[in-house]
Formats: structure tokens, sequence, C-alpha cells
């Protein structure tokens, strides 16, 4: 009797094992896949710089050279194109080769902003319209009229650009009747952007 006892549990066991393989699909482990979020295209950004200001006329006053502070304000519609708003004024004196070191440039201007991203850099061009004011101590003169430049850009972090960039703000041959032969006035800037 104990022998059958003994292979009756046996056989109970060995059935057990029979079928507990059956037709049991495997588990396969369920990856998660992280999704990247996407980097909006169009953002508004805040700007500061420093700027070499020039102002050139050889055949009267030489040389009018000055340090300026750029501040500028921008929307990036999308990866192609911006709008850009800029604000230049000297701070100090002024360099002036014929004349006493008084006086102060400025220039306010808006800018159509193609661009074209490399990695993390971008270059880009400055379209638009500006006013430049040159004070000489006693006399407020200005003029306006088209403006264009040209840049590049490093992305330093996702919310941080370094950018310099040359803008001709000014090239004709008469600045409110102060000069009357031709005058350009130039600046390069150096600055960052804050991206929002």
């Amino acid at each position: 009797m104990k022998t059958l006892t003994s292979t009756i549990a046996t056989l109970t066991i060995l059935s057990g094992f029979a079928f507990a393989g059956g037709d049991i699909d495997p588990v396969e482990p369920q990856l998660e896949i992280p999704v990247m979020e996407e980097i909006s295209e169009d953002y508004f950004y805040l700007g500061l710089g420093y700027s070499y200001l020039q102002m050139n006329n050889a055949a009267a006053a030489g040389d009018i050279t000055g340090n300026a502070v750029t501040v500028l304000a921008g929307y990036s519609f999308n990866k192609y194109i911006a709008l850009e708003g800029r604000y230049t004024a000297t701070v100090g004196d002024l360099d002036v080769d014929n004349g006493p070191d008084t006086g102060d440039i400025s220039n306010i201007a808006l800018y159509v902003k193609p661009q074209y991203s490399i990695d993390s850099f971008k270059l880009y061009a400055l379209l638009g319209y500006g006013q430049v004011s040159y004070d000489n101590g006693v006399t407020d003169y200005s003029e306006d009229g088209f403006q264009w430049g040209l840049g590049a850009s490093f992305a330093a972090t996702e919310s941080i650009d370094i950018f310099v960039d040359y803008t001709r703000l000014y090239d004709d041959d008469n600045f409110d009747g102060l000069i009357s032969q031709d005058v350009t006035v130039d600046a390069v800037t150096v600055g960052v952007n804050y991206n929002f």
C-alpha cells in the first residue's frame, strides 16, 4: 500500500510539471521610450551688448568713434525668420579726430532677421529701417534710412545665445546738413540674448 501511495504521489507531481509548461506565451518586458519634448521654434528674446560705433567722413571731420550699449528685443517666428528692434547709445566721450571729444551717437532701428542654423551656430542678416542721431555738444543732427547687417550667434545653453554682428547704420552723401560729403556710420556689436 505504501508503494502504491508513493507511485500515485509521484505521478501527480510529474503530471503537474507536464501541464505547467502548457501553451503560455512568454512575457516580454515592456520598455518605456521617453518622448522628447519638441523645442519651440517661435520664441521671444531680449538682449544686451557692447557696440563700437564709427562715423566716418575723411574729407570733413575724419573719424568719430565711441563705445556704446545696445539693448534689443525680438521675436523668432520660426527657425528661418525673426523680427528685431534695437536701440544703441554711446556712453562716455566720443573720440573725434578733428574736434573736441564731446557729443553722443545713438541709433534706433527695426530689422527683419533672416537666419539659418547649423548645429549650435546661427548665421543671420539684419535688414531694416532706422534713425541715427549725432549730437556734437551744440546741435543734434539725425538721419533715417535703410540699414543692414550680418552676424552669427552660438547657443551656449538652451536659453542663452552669444552673438557678434556688423551693422551699416548709414551710408549717404549728406548727414542732416552737417557734412555734405559721403558719410558712413557702422557698428560692431558683441552681446548676449536670453530666449524665453
